[in-house]
């Protein structure tokens, strides 16, 4: 019981430490910052998912350096979103991520695998491993059990074809990394998506263009701060 409330413990603080952060790199003055801050972090997120635009907070890298825990930002282009996760737990291969309001997304291996707290939720999948991805050959198989507004569970199947595009060095918040760039391009039961992952020489993935689930707009997700 004592480790489970210094993890919840530790998990707000760092929660509120980002949402101060985002307070004080905003323009407009509210009547509470930290509150404000906190909105900051997951309004975007929800609603970028819900169809509307939100604001687009960014803050330093040496300000999400003092949190002392790994830091990953995503962005979705199509609504002009942008969003920060911290870790929160992990059984083996298998990272949980969360905004500050529990919104999560689950990753396997590194890639997108689950979410939950959303209008519509990716509730279980079947994914490639990241090693298999970084290859950039063959095919790949992924499935997907979405639960939509309605609360069906959707399944859907797809077939994907890797490509190895080469080396890229890209920016991420200020800072150059040497990648792989591989994509997957998938085709199924719903519609056409291509994701795209840019990996380190450790097979470490520094930056990922997926979708959550077919049909919803990629999500641009790149790890700022490593453990």
């Amino acid at each position: 019981m004592g480790k489970v409330l210094e993890m919840t413990l530790r998990q707000s603080i760092i929660f509120c430490a980002v949402a101060a952060l985002l307070a004080a790199c905003g323009t407009e003055k509210q009547a509470d910052p930290l509150t404000g801050g906190v909105k900051a972090i997951m309004a975007p997120l929800g609603q970028a998912l819900g169809g509307k635009r939100g604001p687009a907070p960014t803050v330093p890298r040496t300000n999400l350096e003092q949190l002392g825990v790994p830091v990953t930002v995503g962005e979705i282009a199509a609504t002009h979103t942008k969003f920060y996760i911290v870790p929160i737990a992990q059984t083996g291969s298998v990272e949980t991520w969360s905004t500050s309001d529990d919104i999560t997304a689950t990753f396997r291996d590194g890639v997108l695998a689950a979410t939950r707290g959303l209008r519509a939720d990716l509730m279980e999948s079947a994914t490639p491993s990241a090693a298999r991805l970084r290859s950039g050959s063959g095919t790949t198989v992924r499935q997907y059990g979405v639960l939509d507004g309605g609360d069906r569970l959707v399944r859907f199947n797809y077939t994907c074809q890797l490509s190895n595009l080469g080396t890229e060095t890209i920016s991420v918040l200020g800072r150059q990394h040497l990648t792989h760039h591989v994509a997957e391009s998938c085709q199924g039961s719903g519609p056409p998506f291509t994701n795209d992952y840019w990996f380190e020489s450790s097979g470490k993935i520094r930056k990922s263009s997926e979708v959550m689930f077919p049909g919803l707009a990629q999500v641009l997700l790149s790890r700022v701060v490593d453990k």
